[in-house]
């Protein structure tokens, strides 16, 4: 069995994860990015990814697997991570994770290989009795780094940053607003700052104004909205912000995950319904609470549906969120089917 190195024990953000894998300590060899916010675990990934080779997209320096194909094949991993460079410099295993159980591959790579390449995963939101979250937190070679969502002050910040960084000044009433119209999913939130950013333009101030034309009706507000047109059985307006969201390009992965939430949130309220407390109360329990402007749309949904009627949809969802990471066919008609098919079933509740 391998020598162990001390385990640092840390829970990451995103600057702290970046000096550590600079420095390079080449005992490390395997980290975990999980966590409920999947725009954020891919952003981190790749941003590991990119630290330690020159292309992501070269093939001879980056092995992409899924926990299926491993699964199917187990002396894959152990291959794919003893291969050599053609091209000279490290090599990554980049796995990205489905509902397949990979732990014992995991748990054999961490025992028997000193050499092998980093192998990074991409995973969702696995809990913490997960038998392959609980070998990568007490290996002294691995690493787990959560990726938690988005609350007002990590929104602040990733303002604060980004227009920091293009020499932007905000003004206080523009910068509330611009805070209360992000959701909670970070890639999003942080491809609808940076463009505010360029098209208000380097060095210039951002008022209230320019915030809610640029923002107003797009990006984050379009994902929320997809979000309450599949549950309000709207289908004109749930493929048009789907339509829109596809040609920005964000992650279908990303869309089918934030639906997931909010019915989540329409189960907890729902459930606290049928034990007789008001849909008011129940809402008051949310974290993060409700985007204003969508708060009756969500009392309505949430007095619209059923538990056992949310609980079928969540397993839509969730077998969606499964063949988007699996499957291998295009990730935007199984995200387009899932929830036209829910919006179908709200239509005729």
């Amino acid at each position: 069995m391998p020598e162990k190195s001390e385990k640092i024990d840390v829970k990451f953000n995103a600057s702290q994860l970046a000096a550590f894998f600079k420095k390079r300590d080449l005992s490390f060899k395997v980290v975990l990015f999980f966590g409920p916010d999947q725009g954020l675990v891919h952003e981190r990934t790749v941003a590991l990814i990119k630290l330690i080779v020159s292309d992501i997209n070269d093939p001879f320096l980056i092995s992409e697997l899924t926990s299926k194909q491993i699964a199917l094949d187990p002396g894959r991993l152990i291959d794919e991570t003893m291969a050599q460079s053609l091209v000279g410099g490290e090599r990554i295993v980049w796995i990205r994770l489905g509902s397949e159980n990979i732990s014992k591959q995991i748990e054999n790579y961490l025992e028997t290989i000193t050499e092998g390449s980093l192998i990074v995963i991409e995973a969702g939101d696995i809990n913490i009795h997960s038998p392959l979250r609980k070998i990568i937190e007490k290996d002294k070679r691995a690493i787990a780094a959560p990726c938690y969502l988005d609350n007002k002050k990590s929104i602040a910040m990733l303002v604060n940053q980004i227009l920091t960084n293009n020499n932007n000044k905000i003004s206080d009433d523009a910068k509330i607003h611009l805070i209360e119209s992000l959701g909670s999913d970070h890639l999003v939130s942080k491809t609808e700052i940076e463009k505010l950013a360029i098209y208000s333009g380097k060095n210039e101030s951002i008022s209230l104004k320019d915030v809610k034309a640029i923002i107003g009706d797009s990006g984050v507000m379009s994902l929320e909205e997809i979000c309450y047109c599949t549950g309000e059985g709207n289908i004109i307006g749930l493929e048009r912000n789907l339509s829109r969201l596809h040609t920005d390009g964000l992650n279908s992965i990303t869309v089918v995950r934030s639906v997931i939430r909010h019915f989540l949130k329409l189960h907890l309220v729902a459930s606290h319904k049928n034990n007789e407390r008001t849909i008011d109360h129940a809402i008051k329990l949310l974290k993060p609470p409700i985007i204003f402007l969508f708060l009756n749309r969500f009392k309505k949904q949430a007095a619209r549906w059923s538990t056992k009627n949310l609980e079928r949809a969540l397993i839509l969802l969730q077998e969606a969120e499964i063949e988007c990471k699996s499957s291998g066919y295009p990730v935007n008609a199984i995200c387009d089917r899932a929830l036209i098919r829910i919006a179908k079933r709200a239509k005729n509740q």
